[in-house]
């Protein structure tokens, strides 16, 4: 992974963008509703199957609202909320102590609207004879291993795994898409990937066997009673088996009458929050009866 060293530099780059876009305001029509108007979404990327079915349910429901996405790194959508240049984004992670530090020091709040708690799959070449993989083994592998692809920096899901490993990792390889992070694998029996669990729904959907999920050994666990690999599956994510997991979170300071509030409203309804449950993300809002996959 990367070291610490390397995302605090992000985060002095963060405050000079910020200092520099405090005060400025959007030019919100005046006659935009909850359900009327448009505006642009700025959404982790890898989440993105996920999200386009959310806008797709959102505009359905609402034909006179109109919500266009731009896919960045979710370090990348936190910046242009905190320099007023996004008016709502959704991110695979909360915000990091250092995103924290320099809201304080400009005294603003960004209120979470907690959607739905996510799985990091681990993904190996269908041609790999690796059946499983340990929680251990990933956080250790250093630069004589396999290579690890993740999307590019400084995603949420690196900083979740970084934040895991606690240490620098070396051998890593970047995409801008997770599209291209699956082709990569696909192609080389060697590396492992890391993909949001929308993704596993997403490739099932297609058919597409170029690559599979590894359950995972939580050795962590073991106290509990769980030493078996446990696969991606939402209901092992409730159950808190599954051990590499993160919170989808939406912030936004618009008010209640305005678009951006209004998608984040459907994203916490019972049709949204099972848009999120189709794509095998687990529902914060809604109880749902699951049953773990055989």
């Amino acid at each position: 992974m990367i070291s610490r060293s390397t995302f605090e530099v992000f985060w002095v780059v963060l405050i000079l963008f910020v200092a520099s876009g405090c005060g400025k305001g959007e030019n919100q029509p005046q006659s935009e509703t909850a359900t009327y108007g448009s505006f642009e979404l700025v959404a982790d990327e890898v989440l993105k199957p996920v999200i386009d079915s959310l806008v797709q349910g959102f505009t359905t429901e609402n034909p006179t609202a109109k919500v266009t996405v731009k896919y960045v790194s979710a370090g990348e959508a936190v910046r242009e909320l905190m320099n007023h240049q996004a008016r709502a984004i959704i991110i695979d992670r909360g915000f990091v102590p250092q995103e924290r530090e320099v809201m304080a020091k400009d005294s603003v709040t960004f209120p979470a609207f907690r959607m739905a708690e996510d799985g990091i799959g681990c993904i190996t070449s269908r041609q790999s004879k690796q059946d499983t993989e340990r929680l251990s083994d990933i956080l250790e592998r250093i630069q004589e291993l396999s290579p690890l692809v993740f999307p590019e920096y400084p995603s949420s899901i690196e900083y979740i795994l970084d934040s895991m490993a606690g240490a620098k990792w070396i051998q890593m390889i970047r995409f801008a898409t997770t599209d291209s992070i699956i082709t990569y694998i696909a192609k080389n029996t060697g590396a492992l990937g890391f993909v949001s669990s929308a993704w596993k729904h997403e490739l099932e959907n297609k058919n597409d066997s170029s690559v599979k999920f590894l359950p995972i050994i939580p050795h962590d666990l073991s106290s509990q009673g769980i030493s078996e690999p446990v696969m991606l599956h939402i209901a092992y994510i409730a159950e808190k088996a599954y051990p590499l997991t993160t919170i989808v979170n939406g912030y936004t300071t618009e008010t209640a009458n305005t678009v951006p509030r209004g998608f984040f409203v459907y994203c916490m309804t019972a049709h949204g929050q099972t848009v999120f449950k189709n794509f095998g993300l687990l529902p914060k809002t809604q109880p749902i009866k699951l049953v773990p996959a055989k």
